[in-house]
C-alpha cells in the first residue's frame, strides 16, 4: 500500500503570498527611488534640511526680546511736527533729533556695554553652557576679549528711529525674560544719565562763562570805585563839577562885591576926596581882589587847582562808569544764560517701559527649516546647471 503524503492547505499559502509580494514591491520601489536620488542631492538638500530640522526642532535655544520706546525732547520750539511729536510740542516740548542720535550712539558704544558687563554679568549670561553652541558667546573659551563681546552684543541690540515722530524703539535679546528686561532697563537708565551729563555740561559752559564775566565786572567795578574814592580823599575833592560851580559862584559873588566897593569908592572920592572912609574902601577893594585871585587860583592855578585835578578825576569817573555798565551787562548776560540753559535742557521721556516677555520670540523654527530647504534647492539647481554645462562643453 503506498504511503500517503500529508495534505496541505493550498488556500492559506496562496493567501499569504500577496502580502509578501506587496512588502517586496514597496521595498523595491523605495530602493529604486533612493537609487535614483543623486549623491549631490543628498549632500546639498537632504543633509542640510535634516541638520536644520534637528537644530531648530531640538537644539536651538529660546530667545526672549524685551522692547521699550522713548523720545528725546527739549523745551525749545520746533517747526512742523506730526503724530506724537505734535502732542509733545503742544505740551511745550519739541523733538531733538540730533541728541536722539547721540543717545543711540552711546547705547551702541563699548562704554554702555562695559556698564552692562559689570562683574562679567553680560559675558556670563550669553556664555551660559545651557545655550546652544551655535548661539552661545565664547563657545570654546578662546574669545573672552572685550572686542569679541562687543561684536557679539551688537547682534543682540537693536535701536530703530521713527523719523516722523522721533520715537526710538530699543530691543534687547537675551536667553531669559528677566535678563532681557534688565538689560533694556539698564540701557535706558544709562541713556538718561547721559542726557543729564549733557545738560550739566551745557549749563556749565553757558552759565559758567557768564558767571566768570560777572565776577570780572564786579572786581573791575570795585577797583575803579576804590581808586576814585582814594583820589577824592587824597585831593579833598568829591565832585569836580559841583566844586567848580561852587568856586565859580563864590568868585561871582566876590566880583559883585568888588564892583560895589569900587562904585562906592568912586562916589566917595568924587564927592568928598578927603573922606576918612576912602582908605577903608581901598583896603576892602584890595582884600576882595586878593580873595578873587585866590579863588581863581584854586580853579585855574597850579598843581592843586581844580583844573589840574579835573583830568584825573574825569578819567577815574569814566572808568568807574564803564565798569558799572559792564557789570550791568554781565548781570543781564547771566540772566539770558540761565534762560538759554533752560531752553537747551534735554529730557529722555519713556513712552513704553521695558516689558518682561512671557514667550520666546526667536528663533523662528519653521521659518528656519523652510529657508534651509529653499536655499538648498536653489543651490542644488545652480550646481546641477553648472555640472550640465560643463558636461555639455566636454562632449
Amino acid at each position: 500500500m503506498p504511503e500517503t503524503l500529508p495534505s496541505t492547505d493550498t488556500s492559506s499559502v496562496n493567501s499569504t503570498l500577496p502580502a509578501h509580494n506587496d512588502n517586496g514591491r514597496v521595498t523595491s520601489r523605495l530602493s529604486a527611488i533612493f537609487k535614483r536620488i543623486k549623491p549631490m542631492f543628498w549632500v546639498v538638500v537632504i543633509l542640510p534640511t535634516l541638520i536644520s530640522t534637528i537644530y531648530f526642532g531640538l537644539i536651538a535655544s529660546d530667545i526672549y526680546v524685551s522692547e521699550s520706546q522713548f523720545v528725546v525732547r527739549s523745551p525749545k520750539s520746533s517747526a512742523s511736527v506730526t503724530g506724537l511729536g505734535a502732542i509733545l510740542q503742544s505740551a511745550g516740548f519739541a523733538r531733538s533729533s540730533d541728541d536722539t542720535y547721540t543717545v543711540h550712539a552711546y547705547m551702541r558704544s563699548r562704554d554702555a556695554m562695559n556698564g552692562l558687563n559689570q562683574n562679567q554679568s553680560l559675558a556670563q549670561h550669553y556664555g551660559n553652557k545651557a545655550i546652544d553652541m551655535v548661539s552661545r558667546y565664547n563657545v570654546f573659551g578662546f574669545s573672552d576679549t572685550v572686542e569679541e563681546l562687543y561684536e557679539y552684543f551688537q547682534q543682540k541690540l537693536t535701536i530703530d528711529l521713527d523719523t516722523a515722530s522721533s520715537i526710538s524703539t530699543l530691543r534687547i535679546k537675551a536667553y531669559t525674560p528677566e535678563q532681557a528686561k534688565q538689560y533694556n532697563e539698564q540701557l535706558l537708565q544709562m541713556g538718561e544719565d547721559l542726557i543729564n551729563q549733557l545738560n550739566a555740561r551745557g549749563r556749565q559752559d553757558i552759565i559758567g562763562y557768564a558767571q566768570g564775566e560777572l565776577q570780572k565786572a564786579e572786581q573791575k567795578t570795585a577797583e575803579t570805585a576804590k581808586a576814585l574814592n582814594d583820589y577824592r580823599i587824597k585831593n579833598s575833592i568829591f565832585d569836580v563839577k559841583e566844586q567848580a560851580q561852587m568856586q565859580g559862584q563864590l568868585v561871582s559873588k566876590l566880583q559883585d562885591e568888588l564892583i560895589a566897593v569900587k562904585t562906592q569908592l568912586s562916589q566917595v572920592e568924587a564927592v568928598t576926596p578927603d573922606n576918612p572912609q576912602i582908605p577903608a574902601l581901598k583896603a576892602r577893594e584890595a582884600s576882595v581882589r586878593k580873595e578873587i585871585n585866590n579863588e581863581m587860583a584854586k580853579i585855574l592855578g597850579g598843581g592843586s587847582s581844580i583844573a589840574n585835578k579835573t583830568a584825573d578825576y574825569e578819567r577815574l569817573t569814566l572808568e568807574h562808569k564803564l565798569a558799572q555798565q559792564q557789570l550791568t551787562s554781565a548781570m543781564t548776560s547771566l540772566d539770558n544764560a540761565n534762560t538759554e540753559a533752560q531752553k537747551k535742557q534735554l529730557y529722555l521721556e519713556r513712552i513704553v517701559q521695558p516689558n518682561t516677555p512671557d514667550m520666546a520670540s526667536e528663533p523662528k523654527r519653521l521659518r528656519g527649516i523652510f529657508a534651509t530647504i529653499i536655499l538648498s534647492l536653489m543651490l542644488y539647481g545652480i550646481l546641477a546647471m553648472l555640472i550640465a554645462s560643463i558636461k555639455e562643453h566636454q562632449d
